[in-house]
């Protein structure tokens, strides 16, 4: 149904869509597609309205990277896949060496991060909750055929995709479901022994 007005916040946290699709309409389609392929989206993005509504087939890699802007309050690390190679002596061959870029104002991560999280704290996403500061965004395909479930830390950005291999109808899976448990479960994990931290408030924010 229609609900009129409501606050940016609210409706990320509800997945609401129509605000979604003006807000891209009044930022601009050219300009978005030009902040994600920033951010580390390299699939091809069609300048369209339906941009907001997921219409763009990307890797969840090239997600995860994008969320690790947001995670690393505007800076982009150029994801690797190799971190080390090592001779049988313990040599090093190979170190990679992070690259990284200032891609978007620490204001504008830090209010996008604070939005995001109001999605796992009383939003779709609250099946993601893993009892530390967290940050991610559901998303559930037409016809379900494909359900996402994308979050972060300060220390580490994930993405979970589910879907059929011939991307056929799943059973009714949404990303609110099983990707944020899957998400959750990974994040419980892979984050024992790492502190809670929480992300500092830029100066230029006013409360």
């Amino acid at each position: 149904k229609f609900r009129g007005p409501i606050p940016l916040r609210r409706a990320v946290e509800q997945s609401v869509n129509v605000p979604a699709v003006r807000m891209l309409s009044e930022v601009g389609a050219d300009q978005v597609v030009q902040y994600a392929q920033r951010m580390g989206i390299t699939s091809p993005l069609a300048p369209h309205l339906s941009l907001a509504l997921g219409t763009a087939d990307v890797t969840p890699l090239e997600m995860a990277s994008a969320y690790g802007v947001l995670a690393n309050m505007g800076t982009r690390v150029r994801p690797v896949a190799l971190l080390k190679v090592t001779d049988p002596t313990g040599k090093v061959l190979y170190e990679a060496v992070p690259e990284r870029e200032i891609v978007l104002p620490t204001a504008v991560a830090y209010l996008m991060t604070d939005i995001l999280s109001g999605v796992i704290e009383r939003g779709t996403g609250r099946a993601a909750a893993i009892g530390r500061p967290a940050a991610g965004k559901t998303g559930t395909t037409d016809d379900y055929r494909n359900a996402w479930f994308i979050g972060y830390t300060p220390y580490l950005s994930t993405a979970v995709w589910i879907g059929n291999d011939d991307n056929t109808p799943m059973r009714r899976v949404v990303g609110g479901g099983l990707p944020a448990e899957i998400w959750a479960a990974f994040m419980r994990a892979a984050l024992v022994g790492v502190p809670k931290e929480v992300w500092q408030r830029p100066e230029d924010i006013v409360v």
